[in-house]
Order: structure tokens, then C-alpha cells, then sequence
């Protein structure tokens, strides 16, 4: 962490120069009133006190006041905005990460757990870029300042009263050391806390069917109660270290006062110096007590920064991106392809042989589980490539760079991701400067213009988080308009038509063989009927292809494709 903060500050190193210098001024005026007092107990103590040493004295402070006052706006002020701007730096690091990376990266975080590193781990590093450096600053800078000057008054008595210090130094210490123990829980019990409050909020709906809210509820409870209590921990030794301050101190205060006092009496000390001494002393309390909070910032931080570090460093353990730019997509193979997801014992794919041309429509099909999805994720580069040849064009895919092959693939995923935007703004994430005149036409592809009518707002009607606020197949529908108006060379549709009805099908798959006569298309579907009418149909169970040809050759094998097409002709008769 250390590390990180003082590169960020040797980048920036011209400013922090400034600060310090001001801070430098900063700390010295503090130290005025103190020598202004100790020549005005010595000129009254020796009766020598003159008016122009009194207007003198008088002057000085005030113009130290003046002067303490901008330079503690100026260094504070510049500091903290610094401290803003690294916060504002660390998130963007974060969160470039974040979108470069696939999904095997987020399946070894939880949510909740990204959501704290994001938020209360870069905070917890603002605060020591912030706080923490002006406590270090400021509290060094004074120490900086008062021990000399105690030790060019009288080095003995410094010494002395310094005594009652090493054991607060070693107090500290162990009393830091488990600090440091409750703020790890702490942090662990926050990310909890997230995690159980995203799960609800997602499944709200579900709980409330189940009648489970009394039970989240409680388990809610339990799990602040136990947040609380690590704080309450963590509170009770911070909250210990102002007080251990002033106790040692006030040793030093007896101990300075015992051994100064005979010091003054053989006239070896002035009483001018002994209450100079005295303030110096006293001055020490605030930069003691700041300490006590350097201590916990640092300990968070610390933490925050090994959290944050963690997401930087890792990776999503996918190949190295590819030299090659896909200029377009001719030729898709699949020689002997397996796949199996990381950490999977069984294989979802297993001894693909598949080739699909430019221009084909291609459906496939099969039960529950049977790898639909994961052969359709293998185009969209998710996971590491799997055993076998997985070919674009004749050549590897991974020889070429990931986001040229993301230019040419339009996608439609079966959980119908929305933003909390309007219509058109999520229709319009398809293609980059869509005009109205694009964004119409993609509506009427995938015939979602009538319900676009009957939405008070049309295209600017919000949709709330998560698409809320419409229904299922309106949501199916919006992902596939902008999919249409992304106009890719290969567009795959995984199970995206199965919440609308069988006309509103119909024209949607009208309009794909219509409009994408020269594009490939491939459509994941458990209704027969969405692709019926492509070129090739395959049919896969546990990972292989155990079917496949045109839908009159599956038909005619009298195999699962005819046993699945007959049931569903049957219910729709009935």
C-alpha cells in the first residue's frame, strides 16, 4: 500500500513539494505562541517587559494566527483533493479490469464481495491517501518541530519527561496488533453484508412466494448484529489509545514538573522555559490522539489495498489475445472440440465435429443441460478454448485479437440483460451513432413496434433496473432489436424467443431469413418451430451431437428430433 500511495505521489511530486512546504510554514506557527508566551513569563518573572516588546509579541501573534490560517486551508485543501483523484484513479484501474475480464474472473468473486472492493476498500485507501497522510504530516511535522526545540531548552528534562512514552509506544503496539485482527473481520462481515443484501434484492419476488421474508429478515439481523459487534470490538480499542495518550502524558507532565521544579529552584532553568516545556508537552496530545486514528486508517487500508490488489492482479486465465484482426467470418469448424468448465469434473462438450458457412441459418437443439449454451459460449470467448480445433476461417481463434471477433458477433442471452435506462438507450448500445431511422427499423425486426406504440413514452419509456417494468417477452424483444441493429456477421440467439408467442415468432424468424440471407445466424431454441426452418439443425445430448441434418432428414431418422417435434405439434393442437 505504501508502495502504491508513494508512486501516486512521486507522479504527482511537484505538488506534494508545495504541500510541504507549506506545511513546513504551517507547523512552525504553531510553535510561535508558545515561544511569544515563554518571553513574556521571562520579561514579567524579571520584571524587564517593555511596551515595544509587548506590541512586538502582540503583532507576532496575531500574524501567526493569520498566517497559520491559509496555510492549514491551503495543504489541507490540496491534500484531500489529492486524495479524491486517487480514489477517482484506483476505481477506473478497478473497474478497465473489470470489463476487459470474462466470466472464470467473476466466478471467483462473490458480488457482494467486488461490490466492497469497489466501494469500501477504495475509500478505506482514499482515507489513508487522505486522512492518513495528513495525520502522518501534520503529526510528523510537529514532532518534527517540538522534540528539538524541548531538547535545545533542556535535553535532560526532554529525556526525562520522555520516559512514560516507550511504554506507551509498546502499549500501542500491542493493542494495534489486535486492532488489526477485528478490522480484517470487519471488512470480511461487510462484504457478507452486501452479498445477502444483492441476493435478496434479486430474489425478493421468490422470497416473498416462499413467504420467506421473516427468515431473510432475521438472518439479515444476525448478520449486522455480527458487523456490529466486530465495530463495537474495534471501537473499544481505538477509543483506548486517545485516553493511554493523556495517561502517559500526564506522567510526563508529574515527571517534567518534579524534575523542573528543582531546576528552577537552582536557578538552571527560567520559568519561561519550564512553561514552555510544559506547552510543548501538552502540544504532543493532539498529534498522540491523531495517531490513534493513523493507526486504524493505516490497518484498513492495508487491508483494502491487499483487496483491491487481489481483483488488479488476477486473471480470468484466458489465452493471451491473438495477433490476427478478423477481417470477416467465412468458414466456422469444430475438429473432435471438447469442453469442460474450470474446476468441472464431467465435460459439457465432447467430440464436436460442426461446420457452418457464411450465410447458413443453423438451430440447435436438444434437453435441459445438454450443452446448448456452452457450445454457443465458445464463440464469445468466455472461457479458455478446450480440447480439440476450434477454427474461424481455417485458422485457430485464438491466433486472433478477441475484440475483433466480438465486432462481428451479435448476442442474445437467455437472461435478457437490460439496463435501468430508456428503450432507446438500450436498443442503441448495439451499434455506436444509430440514427432514429436504425433503431425503427431494428424495432420492427423483431416486431416489437406495436407494443412500442402502446408505451407512453415510446422509445423514451424507462425500463427500470433489470428491465422491472416490462414483461418477459418485451424484454426478449428489445434484446433482439439490439442484436438486429448491431447487423453482425454471425448472430446467436440462445434461446431468445421463448417468451413470445408463436406469430410473434413467425415474424421474427421471417425477418432473420429475409434480412440476413448473407449472414450466418445460429438459434438455440427448445421450440422446434424457431428452427424448423434453418439449413442445419443439430441436436445435442451430455455434450455431443447425436443428430443432425435438415429438419425433413431429422424427421425422417424417426430419433429424438422427430419423438420432440411430435409432442410439440400435439400440444399446440391441443
Amino acid at each position: 500500500m505504501i508502495r502504491a500511495i508513494w508512486e501516486y505521489i512521486r507522479e504527482r511530486k511537484w505538488r506534494y513539494v508545495k504541500i510541504a512546504m507549506v506545511l513546513i510554514i504551517y507547523d512552525y506557527t504553531l510553535l510561535i505562541p508558545t515561544q511569544v508566551i515563554q518571553r513574556l513569563v521571562d520579561h514579567l518573572s524579571q520584571q524587564t517587559l517593555t511596551q515595544s516588546n509587548f506590541v512586538w509579541d502582540i503583532v507576532l501573534l496575531v500574524g501567526s494566527a493569520i498566517l497559520n490560517y491559509l496555510t492549514a486551508f491551503y495543504w489541507q485543501l490540496r491534500l484531500f483533493q489529492s486524495s479524491v483523484h486517487f480514489k477517482a484513479t484506483l476505481q477506473g484501474q478497478a473497474f478497465r479490469k473489470l470489463v476487459a475480464m470474462r466470466r472464470p474472473f467473476f466466478e471467483k468473486f462473490r458480488s457482494g464481495d467486488l461490490l466492497t472492493r469497489f466501494t469500501t476498500d477504495v475509500d478505506g485507501m482514499a482515507d489513508m491517501a487522505g486522512y492518513g497522510m495528513m495525520v502522518l504530516l501534520f503529526g510528523g511535522g510537529l514532532f518534527a518541530f517540538i522534540i528539538p526545540t524541548m531538547f535545545f531548552i533542556s535535553w535532560q528534562l526532554t529525556l526525562i519527561s520522555f520516559i512514560p512514552m516507550i511504554f506507551l509506544v509498546v502499549s500501542t503496539y500491542f493493542l494495534s496488533r489486535k486492532q488489526e485482527e477485528y478490522v480484517e473481520q470487519n471488512r470480511e462481515a461487510v462484504a457478507q453484508l452486501n452479498d445477502e443484501v444483492l441476493e435478496s434484492i434479486e430474489g425478493i419476488r421468490v422470497m416473498r412466494a416462499y413467504s420467506r421474508r421473516d427468515q431473510q429478515v432475521k438472518q439479515f439481523q444476525k448478520k449486522t448484529a455480527s458487523l456490529s459487534k466486530t465495530g463495537d470490538k474495534i471501537a473499544s480499542i481505538q477509543y483506548s489509545f486517545g485516553p493511554l495518550a493523556l495517561l502517559f502524558i500526564g506522567f510526563s507532565t508529574v515527571l517534567l514538573l518534579l524534575f523542573g521544579g528543582q531546576s528552577l529552584a537552582s536557578g538552571q532553568l527560567s520559568l519561561g522555559k519550564l512553561l514552555a516545556l510544559q506547552l510543548y508537552l501538552v502540544f504532543l496530545i493532539e498529534p498522540m490522539w491523531m495517531m490513534a486514528d493513523l493507526i486504524l486508517v493505516y490497518q484498513t487500508g492495508q487491508m483494502s489495498y491487499k483487496k483491491l490488489k487481489e481483483v488488479i492482479d488476477e486473471t480470468d486465465d484466458l489465452e493471451p489475445d491473438g495477433p490476427h484482426y478478423l477481417e470477416q467470418i467465412d468458414l466456422v469448424q469444430f475438429k473432435d472440440y471438447s469442453f469442460s468448465y474450470p474446476g468441472a469434473e464431467r465435460k459439457s462438450l465432447s467430440g464436436i465435429d460442426w461446420t457452418i458457412q457464411k450465410g447458413q441459418t443453423v438451430g440447435i437443439v436438444g434437453r435441459t443441460g445438454a450443452g446448448k449454451t456452452s457450445l454457443v459460449r465458445q464463440f464469445l470467448r468466455q472461457y479458455p478454448v478446450g480440447e480439440g480445433e476450434f477454427l474461424i476461417n481455417q485458422q485457430p481463434i485464438v491466433d486472433y485479437n478477441r475484440h475483433s471477433i466480438e465486432e462481428k458477433i451479435g448476442y442474445v442471452s437467455q437472461e435478457h440483460i437490460l439496463f435501468s435506462k430508456s428503450i432507446r438507450e438500450n436498443i442503441a448500445l448495439g451499434k455506436k451513432g444509430a440514427s432514429q431511422e436504425d433503431l425503427v427499423e431494428a424495432v420492427a425486426q423483431a416486431a416489437f413496434a406495436d407494443d412500442l406504440k402502446r408505451m407512453s413514452h415510446g422509445m423514451d419509456t424507462l425500463i427500470g433496473e433489470k428491465g422491472v417494468s416490462v414483461s418477459g417477452g418485451q424484454k426478449q424483444r428489445i434484446s433482439l432489436a439490439r442484436a438486429f441493429l448491431r447487423d453482425a456477421e454471425l448472430l446467436l440467439l440462445d434461446d431468445s424467443l421463448s417468451a413470445v408467442d408463436a406469430k410473434t415468432e413467425q415474424a421474427i424468424i421471417d425477418t432473420i431469413q429475409k434480412e440476413r440471407k448473407d449472414k450466418t445466424t445460429i438459434i438455440v431454441s427448445h421450440r422446434l418451430s424457431a428452427v424448423h426452418q434453418a439449413d442445419w439443425i443439430i441436436v445435442l445430448d451430455q455434450g455431443q451431437i447425436v443428430e443432425e441434418g435438415r429438419a425433413s432428414d431429422l424427421l425422417a431418422q424417426e430419433g429424438w428430433y422427430y419423438e420432440q417435434y411430435q409432442r410439440q405439434q400435439k400440444q399446440e393442437g391441443e
